[in-house]
């Protein structure tokens, strides 16, 4: 009862700071980071400890998913202590940034619990870093817990993690940072590139064509008598996990035989027949030249872009050899 009572305390604790989070430091971060990469400007990292691996995980997400050129100071295991044991730990996060010829074009992001306290001898060297990218007017982004310490009063946006229990304020503190760096590579302003289970097709489809395989009357009639056997077998290919896509040809529409408003009207009187997804229509002629006209497979690739279907695992059934082809193709 003990460690459940402490996991959902933890818990708690983790809502009430999703809650009390001020979004508006986050928001103009985001400005900040897309206009340094338009203006091809570096993303420079700090932390120390649990926060150092903050950073090196935050380097690889703004390079891989927003292209923005990112490196963290401790990533490099031989200079890090070389400048340690030389020069001092208080200095060594100023040089590496000296070395890298910081400029006013870069960004400076400082993951940290205090933030950085001379005073109290707490992470001096982000606070003689911070100090060296004021003096060559980079900026500065601090995600930081506590008050925020040294960060918190020169950064142009810094974004505090609440402390709503003093007992928690670290692993609060390191685990937001997390939350928010994601937020930050996630946000329409930055992310550039899919992440890779987002960008993995879920879904199969089989695509069917729409007359003589679904339906046996005409294009031409008002009323569409679906095949005996498709309720029976689509309910079937749906129990199985498919999607239920149609894909049809009806060059009708283009040459003005009929008119759009009757296809659809058509189509969804078909959609009540039987258990369908989405119907997709191509009104184009062959001179039209469009690329969703059946031997062609734009249909069915824009059904897989709504529908995240891997057309690899899917199936298209029709009557035609242009059916045949859009599915090959």
């Amino acid at each position: 009862m003990k460690f459940r009572h402490f996991s959902d305390q933890f818990l708690q604790e983790t809502i009430e700071i999703a809650k009390k989070l001020d979004y508006g430091p986050i928001e103009r971060a985001a400005c900040i980071l897309s206009d340094i990469r338009n203006r091809y400007g570096r993303l420079f990292i700090l932390g120390v400890g649990g926060s150092a691996a903050n950073a090196s995980h935050a380097v690889n997400d703004f390079r891989k998913i927003c292209d923005i050129e990112a490196y963290a100071p401790t990533d490099n295991v031989s200079e890090l202590p070389a400048r340690t044991n030389d020069e001092g730990w208080a200095t060594v996060f100023e040089a590496w940034l000296k070395g890298s010829r910081l400029c006013s074009r870069d960004v400076v992001l400082v993951l940290s619990v205090g933030g950085g306290n001379l005073e109290k001898n707490v992470s001096p060297n982000l606070v003689k870093a911070l100090e060296y990218a004021q003096s060559v007017g980079s900026y500065i982004i601090g995600i930081v817990g506590r008050d925020g310490g040294y960060t918190a009063k020169v950064a142009n946006e810094c974004i505090i993690i609440p402390t709503v229990n003093p007992d928690h304020v670290t692993p609060h503190s390191e685990s937001w940072q997390a939350v928010i760096w994601h937020l930050l590579v996630s946000h329409p302003f930055l992310k550039k590139a899919e992440t890779k289970w987002e960008s993995t097709p879920t879904n199969k489809a089989v695509f069917f064509d729409r007359d003589g395989t679904l339906t046996i009357n005409p294009k031409s009639a008002p009323i569409l008598d679906v095949v005996p056997a498709a309720l029976s077998a689509l309910i079937a290919l749906k129990d199985a996990g498919f999607k239920i896509i149609v894909v049809t040809n009806q060059a009708d529409i283009g040459r003005g035989i009929t008119s759009k408003e009757s296809v659809d009207a058509a189509n969804e009187r078909l959609s009540i027949a039987l258990p369908i997804d989405d119907i997709y229509v191509c009104p184009h002629t062959d001179e039209d030249n469009c690329d969703c006209r059946k031997p062609k497979p734009g249909m069915l690739l824009r059904a897989a872009r709504d529908f995240d279907i891997d057309l690899k695992k899917s199936f298209m059934v029709g009557d035609t050899s242009r059916d045949l082809e859009a599915g090959l193709a």
